[in-house]
């Protein structure tokens, strides 16, 4: 069942949603719903701070290695953004 739902939008988004709603031959209704549901899928896919985190103290390499191929990589960045 359909639900009527009204928010206030900033005219420059509304007028971005007429002109998408043209151009693509929707309907404003078709075109807010898509860019949700894309929206929603994007940020359901995203793992959580936690989960991205978790197991991160179990590293592979010892951390003296480890110290050493992050500072080669900021040491490198530093000379390709400087000279």
């Amino acid at each position: 069942m359909d639900r009527v739902f009204s928010i206030r939008m900033d005219e420059a988004v509304v007028e971005a949603l007429d002109r998408l709603a043209t151009t693509q031959r929707k309907s404003r209704r078709q075109i807010v719903e898509e860019a949700i549901r894309l929206y929603s899928e994007t940020v359901e896919r995203q793992p959580d701070a936690f989960d991205a985190a978790f197991g991160a103290w179990r590293q592979a390499e010892s951390p003296e290695k480890l110290h050493r191929r992050i500072r080669a990589i900021f040491e490198d960045s530093m000379r390709r953004r400087w000279n």
